[in-house]
C-alpha cells in the first residue's frame, strides 16, 4: 500500500473546508435562531440576514462574518457554544 511509504502525519492530512454554501451555512441555524432572526427589529441583525441572502458561499474565516456571530450574541439570538457550532470546520457535503 503506499501508505506504507507515507509519514503517518501525511496519511491522516485533509484540507480544512472553510468555504461552504449558503444554504449549507444556514443549515447550521436552528429553527429557533432563524426565526429569531427572521422576526428581529433590529437593524443590525437585518443587515446581516441580507448580508448572508447576498453571498452563494460563506467564508468561515471571514472577519465580517465572525463580528455579525458576535452581535448575535451580544443580542442574544446565540451563544457562545453556538458560534463555535457554526464556524467549525465544513463537511465535503457543505463545499461552496
Amino acid at each position: 500500500m503506499i501508505e506504507d511509504y507515507m509519514h503517518p502525519s501525511a496519511v491522516n492530512a485533509v484540507a480544512d473546508i472553510r468555504i461552504i454554501s449558503k444554504g449549507a451555512f444556514r443549515r447550521r441555524f436552528t429553527l429557533a435562531e432563524k426565526v429569531h432572526i427572521k422576526v428581529s427589529t433590529d437593524p443590525v441583525v437585518k443587515v446581516l440576514e441580507e448580508d448572508l441572502l447576498a453571498t452563494s458561499n460563506v467564508d468561515l474565516d471571514f472577519q465580517p462574518l465572525i463580528e455579525g456571530l458576535d452581535y448575535l450574541i451580544s443580542v442574544e439570538i446565540l451563544t457562545g457554544e453556538r458560534k463555535a457550532e457554526l464556524l467549525k470546520n465544513g463537511a465535503h457535503g457543505e463545499q461552496g
